[in-house]
This record gives C-alpha cells, structure tokens and sequence, in this order.
C-alpha cells in the first residue's frame, strides 16, 4: 500500500466497483449503540450487488465477532463472523508477533478480547498477582476500578501494555460515552507508561483486515477524521467519509493532510456512486458538476456559487444548505488554501448541511 493523494479522488464508476473491499467502520456508519444509521442497510446491499466484499473493522473491543455479525444481521446487513476485524484481534495478532504461545497475558476488557487472545494461543491471567507479561485493555461497560487497579500493579511490575485503541470516546443512540481511551487515560495516569495502540489510527489492523478479505484494492469508510481516515492515509489506503457519526462536514473542510478523506459522502449509498473531483478554475475557484468555490481576502472567508446563484455563506449557528458538489468544492478551495499558507479557523468555516441529490 502505498501514499495517497492528499487532495479529493475522482471515480467516475461507483466505488464499489473501483475498490474490491470496503474496510467498514461500525459505530456511526452502520450503527449508533443498538439503533442502525439510516440507509446503511441498502448502502451496503448495493456494494455488495456490484461485487464489493466487506470487512467490518472496529474499535470496539468487547464483543466477540459473531456478537458483532449477529447485530449487524439483526439490523438488515447481513453479515458472517469472518467478515469482522476487531481491534481485539488486532491487539491479540501484535503479542503473538512477540510472544511465545503460550504466554501469560492480564485481560481488561469483555468477552471480545478474552476470546481473541484465546485464539492466538495465550494463557489468561485474573489478577496482576500471577504475574502476566502483558496487559491488554479493551473497552467494556463494565470495567471498574478493581480491573484498571489490576493492570496499574501488572504494568508497574513491568508487563507489557497494549490497548486495543484510544478513542476517547464512543458514539451511542444517546450521545457520546466514555471510550477506551479515556479508561487507557486512567492507567496511563497511574503507571506513567503509554501503551501500545493496536486500533485505528494504526494502520496495522487495517492491513490485517484486507488480508483477511483476500482484498488488494481496499477502501476505508468511516465517520470519524481522527481513526477512521488518519488511519486509511497512514496505511496508504483510500478513505471514505460518511456524515452519520462523529466528524462533521465542517470538520472535514478543516482537516489536516494526515486525516483527510478521499471521497465524500452523506451516507453509504454513496459507495453505490461515482464521485466527481473538483477542478482548479482561474482567480482560485475550485469547480464540481454546478457548484463552485473559492476562499478569498486577508481575513479568510468562502464564496459559494451554484450555477449563477450565490449562496449566503454567514458564519453563524444556523447551518447552511448546500449540496453534495458544493461540499466538495468548499473542501477543495479549503485544503488548497491552506496547503498555500492561508490560516482557516473554526469562526470562518459555516456549519453545512449537506443535501445529497436522490
């Protein structure tokens, strides 16, 4: 896998006929807590219906990958237990790369993570006091004081220290919870010591995930820049970013190079869709189908035109309308601005909301 242009790609056959593997987030893509995100069902049943595999590559690291099938059947997507990579497979895959078989490892975390170190041929330890050599930490609801007090004593005691990821928080049909990473934060407070991170934004299990598909043209989608994307460009893979989760259409237009998507989308239908790059025009504008933007002036603010219409782009709490294209353009004229030098803040970019054309 190689580097991936910094800038928007164009496709002009739908994606899922271009990339033969979508590597999927789960939390905010396919699903919010037990509650499925609109359209995602027939997002992915149109991939599918034009030859793309799937692989489903979470965070979350407390259940099992048939729990995890078995949801995601539940929610109309269906779907079989190999076609799950967790990043406690992940994490299980990185100890036994430096393990023996065999190994005493302190679990801290659900039934996900227990049973992908099974898998990989490690003993499980209960307690720091039969002395692991390593701690591996995953989420679960239902951690507590007594397991991250485990793994303070084991890791104090000089036992290796994975964390399956460090999101700090994870998306709920309720709002955003406490993640892993704020519980990795914790035992990292109390031992002074990072662990290693096996989850997106590694690229390591995104590459573990389209082996195991069989996929050599694998794209990642996801809703969330600072996992989902930095972790397709540190692996060299194209990104999907969908607008059902956690990064907003105004997070993206503010992107830094390393998190930047290479399609945009409102939903997974998208991945059903050609998608048009915009093109650099004279006097900075940047064009895509009908629309058209540019940023402007010392103090930097953006111009968006569709047809030979001007949209109101006001910088306040009302968000603005704007279709699919434009949202495009303005992310072009964004990054390439600030490629150039220019310095775009959070007060001079509009809440959008993106309309897409069905």
């Amino acid at each position: 896998m190689t580097a991936v242009s910094a800038g928007l790609l164009e496709s002009v056959q739908p994606l899922a006929s271009v990339y033969d593997v979508a590597l999927m987030d789960l939390d905010g893509v396919c699903y919010r807590g037990a509650e499925p995100v609109d359209h995602a069902d027939e997002g992915v049943a149109s991939a599918r219906a034009l030859g793309q595999r799937m692989m489903f590559v979470t965070n979350n690291a407390a259940r099992e990958p048939q729990t995890v099938a078995d949801q995601l059947t539940s929610l109309g997507i269906p779907t079989l237990a190999h076609e799950i990579m967790t990043s406690s497979q992940a994490a299980a895959a990185i100890l036994a790369a430096e393990l023996p078989e065999g190994s005493l490892v302190l679990p801290v975390g659900g039934a996900g993570l227990r049973a992908a170190l099974l898998e990989r041929g490690f003993r499980l330890a209960g307690s720091a006091a039969e002395g692991p050599v390593a701690v591996v930490q995953g989420f679960s609801p239902d951690l507590g004081w007594r397991e991250l007090t485990e793994a303070a004593f084991a890791i104090s005691a000089g036992a290796r220290f994975v964390a399956t990821n460090l999101d700090a928080t994870l998306p709920t049909e309720r709002g955003m919870a406490v993640g892993n990473g704020s519980l990795v934060a914790a035992v990292t407070n109390a031992t002074g010591v990072v662990p290693v991170s096996a989850g997106k934004p590694q690229p390591e299990i995104f590459r573990q995930a389209t082996a195991k598909a069989g996929g050599t043209r694998p794209l990642a989608v996801g809703d969330r820049l600072n996992t989902d994307l930095a972790g397709a460009r540190a692996a060299g893979i194209p990104g999907l970013h969908v607008l059902t989760g956690v990064s907003d259409a105004r997070d993206v237009i503010l992107a830094v190079p390393e998190e930047r998507p290479s399609y945009l989308a409102v939903d997974l239908r998208g991945l059903s869709e050609p998608h048009p790059a915009p093109s650099p025009a004279a006097e900075g504008w940047w064009r895509c189908g009908a629309a058209a933007a540019r940023v402007v002036g010392p103090q930097p603010s953006f111009e968006l035109r569709v047809g030979n219409r001007t949209v109101d782009l006001d910088v306040d709490d009302a968000p603005v309308a704007v279709s699919l294209d434009g949202w495009r353009c303005l992310t072009a004229a964004a990054w390439s601005a600030v490629d150039s030098g220019t310095v775009l803040t959070d007060e001079q970019v509009p809440v959008l909301e993106v309309v897409a054309p069905r």
